[in-house]
């Protein structure tokens, strides 16, 4: 009995530990060492201005993200389809992949989450008197989906 349920004790951590995904910052992913092969970790940071390109084949793309400061960029690849609601320069974008041995990022997973569903009404203010009163732009913008390789 007790070398049954060490077993299942320990199938039950291994399980969860392979399930598990650390996030990371932008900062500290440029830090970190390349990821093991059947290792996944997170990353959460701001798409740079004009970054964007989508490859000639219609799924593969590449883009950079910044950290809240500005400082550290990450470059990432990320096979896949790419809504275009949402995904602009204030979106905060969500990756799941592996960190490479040349120092960018391959991402299996992305999220985009929308900025104007966590805004505070503070920072909501700030941005309405940034743009003068003016109306926001939709929450996309077309153009980053227009540029290719």
């Amino acid at each position: 009995f007790i070398l049954v349920s060490a077993a299942l004790a320990y199938f039950a951590f291994t399980a969860f530990e392979g399930a598990t995904v650390d996030y990371l910052t932008v900062e500290q992913a440029t830090d970190q060492t390349p990821t093991a092969a059947d290792r996944q970790v997170g990353v959460i940071g701001k798409l740079v201005e004009d970054s964007y390109v989508r490859d000639a084949d219609g799924i593969t793309a590449y883009f950079s993200l910044v950290d809240e400061d500005g400082v550290n960029e990450l470059d990432i690849t990320y096979k896949g389809e790419i809504g275009q609601v949402f995904f602009n320069d204030h979106s905060e974008i969500i990756l799941q992949g592996q960190k490479l041995v040349d120092g960018s990022f391959n991402a299996d997973n992305l999220t985009v989450r929308c900025p104007s569903k966590y805004l505070t009404e503070a920072e909501q203010a700030e941005i309405d008197a940034q743009n003068n009163g003016n109306p926001l732009a939709p929450p996309y913008q077309p153009d980053y989906f227009d540029k290719e390789a």
